[in-house]
């Protein structure tokens, strides 16, 4: 089988491609240029990523495309089902390299039956684990240790050639079933026991929770002929207040009745005395009230007309109808003289100074007589105007005096209609009369109402149950001493009900004494039946052990004998022996030396030198040998010196003549040595 062509991007390797040839091929690069990504995409182009790896360094994580493309790659490979190209790539960002296809290069017709998860089983002839531990060799790898389908490959070549049994795996599984049964204080023994000390106790547990129940039933009991009791005589007591509720009723009854035809015999009362109605004795009084009132007006109104003529009758006395005064007579005489003086004068022609004189005088006196006379008129006037004004007023105090005369007779017939009292004088007592017999009327009207809603609450309060006619005695204890009493029996119920309750609740949590014998008795039985399976598996262990010491016996020495010869060439004849133990453990023996050393006391370069012999002898020895899978080794020379680097590069081009080898290296040394063999192929990245 060889790998021809790969194209990838994968992790730091972007759209890169490489074709390799047949036989040994170098690719030499400088570190950090991607040689371990690459190892790592062809592994996962064969298997596919580790299912288990989780986290931040798992594989499908740490080589997620830097360029933040999706992961995809291709791996051209000739086999004997043909030549076949694997694609790989990216259709959820969640599963990188989840899509799968596999195709016969160049038709693109699908290759039957292989697999995203099993097609580097399918093309190599093993399974993962064994092609880690055997072709392929990643940098500072080359030790090999233990691995169930390592052992499967080994011990299928030396026995049946089924690769399906591992004696680790059925050791492994016997301990497990030995550990399901018994480990320390778990497993199914350990657990089976505890089951049945906590049935043994259960038990134990139930027999004194049956102890308690009957406790509490009895207790429980004794209480209930005592709440009887207390019982009964408050069932008396409530008969009791039942008989005196019925005969209160009984006076409620009587009393109204009796209140009815108190009302109704006042009601008659009235109504045989024509006494008006309530309304109308109240109107009279209000009437009457107004009467009182006019009356009073009256009153006043004959005291004005008695002022009114006191006042005209003393103005008719203190003034008098003015008169003319004397000085009107005596300017009016001198007036007069003076003018027939002055006639006489004109007459006689005496001189102008008495005909002056004369005419002053003459206008003079009548000047005055006509003053005094205005001054009269005007005296005249004012007095007959003030008398005027007291006669006025006499007139409409004895007008006002008649009209209400007049009104008071109007309202005295109306009153005395609506009272029939005969006269006003008795109008007083009858209305007073009339309104006490009116409210004696209302007061045992609400007294009949009364009495008539206490009867009606009482019988609505009537005991519904039947009470008996025979008269019950009233207990001696009072009815709060009972109820106090059954309240104590009650609390006292109450803690024994729920002493039984607990006690029931717990035997219910602990399950049927049956139930619980027989859960013991198969407890018990399947305890004897796993203790016997746990000799047995130890046996069955012990004696598997026993096989796999006498396999491995016949394995190592020549899966040593082979891995020794290589070591010797690596070294150039200085170790000549190589023991391998079960787990790949090694001891390399010096030539002439009696005794082994560890392989941890080699340096470094002899370490890898003697894992790679190993490596070479597993390929020659556990590998298919009909198609031989490709050696792929990154770095795994890099310790080695220049001698055994060359005896390193001798046995690997030998190796190369029958089977594909890739050598990744960072060094110039190994292209340099084999530069100009035929079937070495140099590469760089």
């Amino acid at each position: 089988m060889d790998f021809q062509h790969i194209e990838a991007t994968f992790g730091k390797l972007e759209h890169r491609s490489l074709s390799f040839s047949k036989g040994l091929n170098i690719i030499e690069a400088p570190n950090e240029s991607g040689k371990s990504t690459l190892l790592a995409f062809l592994r996962v182009m064969l298997y596919g990523f580790p299912p288990r790896e989780r986290g931040a360094m798992a594989d499908k994580n740490r080589y997620a495309p830097w360029s933040l493309s999706p992961m995809r790659g291709t791996l051209a490979l000739t086999c004997q089902k043909g030549d076949i190209t694997l694609q790989r790539d990216t259709a959820r960002a969640n599963s990188p390299m989840g899509r799968f296809s596999a195709v016969y290069t160049g038709s693109g017709e699908a290759v039957p039956s292989l697999t995203a998860e099993d097609a580097g089983k399918q093309l190599l002839g093993v399974p993962r684990e064994v092609y880690e531990r055997s072709a392929f060799i990643r940098q500072s790898s080359l030790t090999v240790d233990a691995s169930a389908e390592l052992e499967r490959r080994i011990a299928a070549l030396l026995t049946t050639g089924e690769e399906h049994a591992s004696c680790t795996d059925a050791i492994k599984s016997l301990k497990k079933q030995l550990n399901a049964r018994k480990y320390n204080k778990s497993g199914r023994i350990p657990a089976l026991e505890a089951e049945i000390v906590e049935l043994t106790r259960s038990l134990d547990e139930l027999a004194q929770l049956d102890a308690r129940k009957q406790e509490a039933e009895a207790a429980l009991s004794a209480l209930g002929s005592e709440e009887d009791a207390l019982r009964a005589a408050l069932r008396a007591h409530d008969i009791c207040d039942a008989q005196e509720q019925l005969a209160a009723i009984s006076r409620a009854k009587a009393a109204a009745e009796d209140a009815a035809r108190q009302a109704e015999l006042t009601a008659r009362t009235l109504r045989l005395n024509a006494c008006p109605p309530r309304e109308v004795v109240a109107q009279g009084r209000a009437a009457w009230d107004g009467l009182k009132g006019r009356k009073s007006e009256i009153d006043r109104a004959e005291l004005r007309c008695e002022e009114a003529e006191t006042a005209l009758r003393r103005f008719d006395a203190q003034h008098a109808a003015p008169s003319l005064s004397p000085f009107y007579y005596i300017g009016l005489a001198l007036g007069a003289l003076s003018a027939l003086a002055l006639i006489a004068c004109t007459v006689l022609q005496t001189p102008p100074l008495y005909d002056i004189v004369l005419g002053i005088a003459a206008i003079v006196g009548a000047a005055a007589a006509a003053l005094f006379r205005v001054r009269r008129r005007k005296a005249f006037t004012a007095h007959g105007t003030l008398r005027r004004q007291l006669l006025d007023a006499l007139n409409s105090a004895a007008s006002a005096k008649e009209a209400l005369l007049a009104s008071y007779d109007s309202s005295a017939a109306a009153l005395l209609a609506l009272i029939p009292a005969g006269s006003l004088s008795r109008v007083t007592a009858y209305i007073t009369d009339a309104l006490a017999q009116y409210d004696a009327l209302d007061a045992l009207s609400r007294k009949a109402d009364e009495a008539r809603a206490r009867y009606e609450l009482l019988c609505a309060q009537r005991p519904a149950t039947p009470i008996p006619d025979t008269p019950v005695v009233r207990p001696t204890r009072s009815r709060a001493a009972l109820r106090d009493a059954l309240s104590e029996l009650s609390e006292q119920r109450r803690a024994l009900q729920s002493e039984l309750d607990q006690a029931a609740g717990l035997r219910r949590a602990v399950g049927e004494r049956e139930t619980l014998e027989a859960q013991l008795a198969q407890k018990r039985e399947a305890l004897s039946k796993a203790q016997a399976e746990y000799d047995a598996i130890t046996l069955a262990t012990d004696a598997l052990q026993s096989a796999n010491t006498a396999l491995q016996s016949r394995f190592s020495p020549a899966l040593s004998r082979r891995a020794g010869e290589l070591f010797s060439r690596l070294t150039g004849g200085r170790y000549e022996s190589v023991l391998l133990d079960r787990d790949f453990g090694a001891q390399a023996g010096e030539t002439g030396a009696a005794v082994a050393h560890d392989a941890h006391c080699l340096s470094l370069g002899a370490l890898d030198q003697l894992y790679l012999a190993v490596r070479l002898a597993i390929c020659e020895t556990v590998l298919p040998a009909d198609d031989p899978i490709p050696l792929v080794l990154d770095d795994a020379l890099v310790r080695f010196d220049d001698d055994r680097c060359r005896a390193a590069l001798e046995l690997l081009y030998e190796e190369s003549q029958a089977r594909q080898i890739l050598l990744f290296t960072c060094q110039h040394r190994e292209a340099a040595y084999l530069s100009g063999r035929n079937g070495v192929t140099f590469l760089s990245l």
